[in-house]
């Protein structure tokens, strides 16, 4: 039931990323009306006794899920100077909710049932298994409303970008080919031409934006404006009708080291926040309200950690930050490591009762710093992948936003089934089955980070 959803939300990214191409505002509108729906199904469900309407509610969330809009509106409509700033300020009200939510949840359990009535539908049941879903439904129709009356088609100012920064980086290298140099010479002199003249946009973007204020930031565009966006999205279309083929030809090297970075990522993200709750119940004998207690707290510490992402993203580069993440994420999950599981793992059902065994503490201590790490990774590598994915592919349906979505939902797919796995294997040792793998999945986006440093400068 829980995993229907990432898996619609992958058919419908699809769907949601050749439709951005022309519009925005239409496909958001149809994804808060499809979470509305979903929602209220899912709440519905134990009135009605009816697994199946439970199952369709599941689904029609999953379809409404607009990530891949939020993620390419980010790529689209901010210039490369804010982009790392703006994929924090997205982590971070993600994060909001992930806080949120589970409180919220632990409130609407301590009250009271009761019935209500809903028109067209027979008397509903209030309780803390259906309020969360009575409760996420009326915030998407309010959010639904916002979005008709007061959304405004943006800008697409961090297409044009990345537009002209290719046509200066050819320029820049046909000079250097006339010119007759060297190989060696020319590669270094064209790394020299290349990073000056990406200096240079940054001061002309940053001064450009830096002196621009919300409003004019926000504001509807003009009817030149206008046009130039529909011209853009005509020529989106005509691109993106090559489909598959001409996505694979146009992935570059650091496209597929930035996928395999949120693949691996998203993995070693559910290893460590997928299996709380079988982990903790098991070795710690935690409630439901523990285990929601303690997404609570990753979600707030969360918080400060994505503003202070987006004021160090103004001073570092992106891959720089990224490395610093992925290590203060190794060094979490060494906290959840149990060396003891290794040696005996027979003489208590629960863990080991050594200083060296992971208890409630250590595990509380490394799930907070590991989660907070990989959540702060997000920005960085959403930033780089948007950086670094060429326009051909960033101004049709393969875009930053659909690519990270899918590897992103994909590699929670296989994070989820790996810990069912791995659960079937030992539930006395899943923290050790898990934390191993998932800590060698960082160590390795650290290495390839590091191997690849100079092909990620942007």
């Amino acid at each position: 039931m829980i995993g229907l959803a990432p898996w619609f939300a992958m058919i419908s990214s699809v769907v949601y990323s050749f439709w951005t191409n022309s519009n925005y505002k239409h496909p958001i509108l149809f994804a808060g009306m499809l979470q509305f729906i979903g929602n209220l199904l899912y709440a519905n469900a134990y009135s009605y006794q009816s697994v199946g309407m439970c199952l369709l509610g599941r689904a029609i969330t999953g379809l409404g899920a607009p990530r891949v809009i939020n993620r390419r509106y980010v790529a689209d409509a901010t210039p490369f100077c804010l982009r790392t700033a703006a994929s924090a300020a997205f982590a971070m009200a993600t994060a909001l909710g992930a806080a949120a939510g589970p409180g919220i949840a632990i409130l609407l359990d301590s009250v009271g049932e009761f019935e209500f009535s809903l028109p067209f539908l027979k008397a509903q049941q209030f309780n803390g298994m259906t309020g969360p879903g009575y409760l996420m439904s009326l915030i998407w129709l309010i959010y639904t409303v916002i979005i008709l009356f007061f959304f405004g088609e943006p800008v697409r100012s961090g297409l044009e970008e990345l537009k002209q920064r290719e046509e200066m980086a050819e320029r820049s290298s046909k000079q250097d080919s006339l010119l007759g140099r060297r190989s060696s010479s020319m590669i270094r002199d064209g790394n020299t031409v290349r990073r000056t003249i990406t200096d240079e946009m940054d001061d002309e973007f940053e001064r450009k934006y830096s002196s621009s204020s919300e409003e004019d930031f926000d504001q509807t565009p003009s009817d030149d404006d206008k046009a130039d966006n529909t011209n853009e999205s005509t020529d989106a279309s005509d691109k993106s009708k090559s489909g598959y083929c001409s996505c694979m030809k146009n992935i570059t090297r650091p496209v597929i080291i930035c996928m395999s970075l949120i693949f691996m990522k998203r993995i070693s993200l559910e290893a460590i926040v997928g299996s709380t709750s079988i982990i903790t119940k098991n070795r710690y004998g935690w409630s439901i309200k523990n285990v929601g207690m303690l997404h609570l707290v990753n979600g707030i510490i969360v918080i400060p950690v994505s503003i202070l992402s987006g004021y160090l993203s103004t001073s570092y580069e992106d891959r720089y930050m990224a490395l610093w993440c992925l290590s203060i994420t190794l060094f979490g999950m060494c906290f959840l490591f149990d060396p003891t599981d290794l040696f005996d793992h027979e003489t208590s059902y629960t863990y080991n009762e050594s200083p060296l065994s992971v208890g409630p503490h250590s595990y509380i201590t490394g799930s907070l710093i590991a989660f907070s790490g990989i959540e702060a990774c997000e920005s960085f590598v959403a930033s780089l992948m948007s950086k670094v994915v060429p326009s051909a592919l960033a101004q049709g349906t393969f875009n930053s936003g659909l690519l990270s979505t899918l590897v992103g939902t994909g590699g929670r797919a296989v994070g989820d089934l790996f810990i069912t796995c791995m659960g079937l294997i030992s539930l006395r040792n899943l923290l050790n089955l898990l934390i191993i793998p998932g800590a060698t999945l960082v160590a390795t986006s650290i290495a390839l980070i590091l191997w690849n440093y100079e092909l990620l400068g942007v």
